[in-house]
């Protein structure tokens, strides 16, 4: 597994909707690994928010095609993961960059666009590089969330839905409210 310290990224909990609701018919394809962490595969173990032990590897399940929706589920060969899901291209308003699906509008990796990395201690919030989240977004470790849709950050930071739960309205639980349809572990509005 290839490791990139400290480089996550983060599909976009915040953006367009119209882009997430892409996500419900397709994936992604992205690596991504972090700091290494002892800890069961799958669980959060000592992982910032926003990624899963896997093996002791700091990942991003959304979008990490060797742990694309969980921990052990391989894309194929020429698949990326994206939203979780593992398909042919980037869906839900992601962009490639190199083999991997990124949210340039909250990447700090890849802040408005692929390869362009913000500066130490600051956020990518809405493609721009800055010190403060904003679009009602909250900071959560490097990055800015919306925690009332975010699984891993659902109604503060660091608060991981468990299981297949979804986050909605900040809240853990089997099925979406307030209108959005059920994307993968994700609740989104498709009427955009």
């Amino acid at each position: 597994m290839h490791h990139c310290p400290y480089h996550w990224l983060l599909l976009g909990t915040v953006g367009v909707a119209a882009g997430i609701a892409a996500a419900c018919s397709g994936g992604e394809s992205a690596q991504l690994a972090s700091s290494s962490s002892s800890g069961q595969g799958g669980s959060k173990g000592g992982c910032p928010a926003a990624l899963t032990d896997c093996g002791g590897a700091c990942v991003k399940t959304s979008v990490d095609p060797t742990n694309c929706g969980a921990c052990g589920n391989a894309c194929a060969k020429g698949q990326l993961c994206s939203a979780g899901l593992c398909a042919t291209e980037c869906a839900g308003g992601t962009t490639k960059c190199g083999e991997l699906c990124v949210d340039t509008q909250i990447d700090p990796a890849n802040c408005g666009g692929c390869n362009k990395a913000c500066g130490a201690g600051q956020v990518c919030s809405t493609g721009q590089c800055g010190t403060q989240c904003v679009g009602g977004t909250t900071k959560c470790g490097d990055f800015c969330v919306d925690t009332d849709v975010d699984p891993v950050n659902c109604g503060g930071c660091a608060v991981a839905c468990p299981g297949a739960e979804v986050c909605s309205g900040g809240q853990c639980g089997a099925a979406c409210g307030g209108g959005t349809t059920k994307c993968g572990n994700k609740c989104v509005d498709t009427g955009f």
